[in-house]
């Protein structure tokens, strides 16, 4: 069996010369070829490939296309029967090209093949994976003692063989499913819908270095992508029941939310959604084969402007900026401090009447007689009798009032600025 390896390449020159040496060295007669995207890459990875490796047959893009991008390039250049996709962090272990192959020979029933992955330290990351509903979380498996290829819901795209009836019967990834995230997920539901069986092979192995840092340098793009494709996962494969249990269930998990990060990523990622729920409803009919009904897009719509009125109201409650101290319960939402000086408006309007005896804002010129009789009998009597020092008294204690309101109210304008600049940021339209 002839085998095409595909590795999508973007910033790689640190790891892909261990990634090609082990595919050279561990992969035996059943590679055919060895092919590299490289996307857009800001470093020297294509010039590097091409000097050290010139056996590669190497694809340059214009563009980052995304990992579905990268891989249906290569996929579409590939001649093998078997079409592996590796990650350029991923170092194959002996003997893993083999078992694939044994594995796909053995059953014909077999459209996709996995291998185990291990983590730089040795443990088990990857043994095949399941999606948890209704959230839609992935699940990696790590029990990789099976004695021979076992059913998986999906495996992870770091070592992902398809054979070549699938790739001519489900067709190229859906790219997307950008820049990452969930493409591998969607492809193996779409195999699976096409009558085709995803399993995992013990035997083939790889350690995967996990070089990706994008969590740590960019925390608002990397939440906000991971949730928008599962958000466009969700959108694509769910039935309407599970629809309605997956809405429930992430109003909860987003109201129960406490990092910014998440909070804000979720919202990105319900506003993106909504936005493509057009091209999401295409995708769908395309590849699933199933059209989209008016009352399930106004399920959609529906749900999702749940979700993204959720996540605002999330975003601003955890937003803690380091120059202002977190929210007190008092002041947990707008409206609450909006109408609490509102209040104390009136209170200080009443308080300024009894204290002049007149409205502060009557604008009308009073009489000789009543601005005597106001100056110089009752407020006099005010003043004997206490009635006025009572009334200063409760006007200063509302001015402070005022000012805890109104410095409240500057923090909330403070949250919102810095929520819409990171809107604004992330914003990837």
């Amino acid at each position: 069996m002839r085998v095409s390896v595909i590795i999508p390449v973007w910033n790689g020159r640190t790891l892909i010369t261990q990634c090609l040496t082990a595919v050279y060295n561990h992969s035996g007669r059943h590679l055919a070829e060895v092919i590299c995207v490289d996307n857009a890459s800001g470093d020297d990875s294509a010039a590097l490939i091409a000097a050290q490796f010139p056996q590669v047959t190497l694809l340059r893009q214009p563009v980052n296309l995304g990992f579905a991008g990268g891989v249906n390039a290569g996929l579409l250049a590939a001649s093998g029967s078997l079409l592996v996709l590796l990650n350029q962090d991923c170092l194959v272990r002996a003997g893993w090209l083999d078992a694939l192959v044994t594995a796909v020979k053995t059953n014909p029933a077999i459209g996709i093949v996995g291998a185990t992955i291990f983590d730089a330290d040795g443990a088990v990351n990857h043994a095949g994976a399941v999606l948890e509903r209704p959230l839609a979380y992935g699940r990696h498996l790590t029990d990789n003692n099976a004695p021979g290829s076992q059913p998986v819901e999906y495996v992870t795209g770091a070592v992902f063989g398809i054979t070549r009836a699938v790739w001519e019967n489900a067709g190229p990834f859906d790219e997307a499913f950008y820049p990452a995230y969930y493409e591998e997920t969607d492809y193996c539901f779409r195999a699976r819908r096409a009558g085709f069986d995803i399993v995992y092979v013990p035997q083939a192995q790889a350690d995967h270095l996990f070089s990706s840092r994008e969590w740590q340098t960019k925390p608002i793009q990397h939440n906000a992508s991971q949730h928008e494709m599962r958000y466009r996962f969700i959108a694509k494969h769910y039935s309407p029941d599970d629809l309605t249990a997956f809405f429930t269930a992430e109003s909860a998990a987003i109201n129960g939310e406490v990092y910014f990060e998440q909070a804000i990523g979720r919202l990105i990622a319900a506003r993106q959604t909504l936005r493509r729920l057009d091209a999401i409803s295409a995708s769908r009919e395309r590849d699933l084969g199933e059209p989209v009904t008016p009352i399930r897009r106004r399920q959609l719509e529906t749900g999702f402007t749940q979700l993204l009125r959720h996540a605002f109201a999330a975003a601003e409650k955890t937003s803690l900026l380091r120059d202002v101290e977190p929210p007190a319960e008092s002041d947990k939402t707008w409206t609450a401090v909006n109408q609490r000086l509102q209040q104390l408006q009136q209170q200080e309007y009443g308080l300024l009447t009894r204290i002049y005896l007149r409205p502060p804002d009557v604008t009308e010129p009073e009489t000789k007689w009543q601005r005597f009789q106001r100056l110089f009998i009752r407020r006099p009597f005010r003043f004997i009798t206490g009635r006025d020092y009572y009334y200063q008294s409760q006007l200063n204690t509302v001015h402070v009032a005022r000012l805890d309101q109104i410095q409240k109210m500057q923090r909330l304008i403070q949250r919102r600025l810095t929520l819409l600049e990171n809107l604004a940021e992330y914003d990837h339209d």
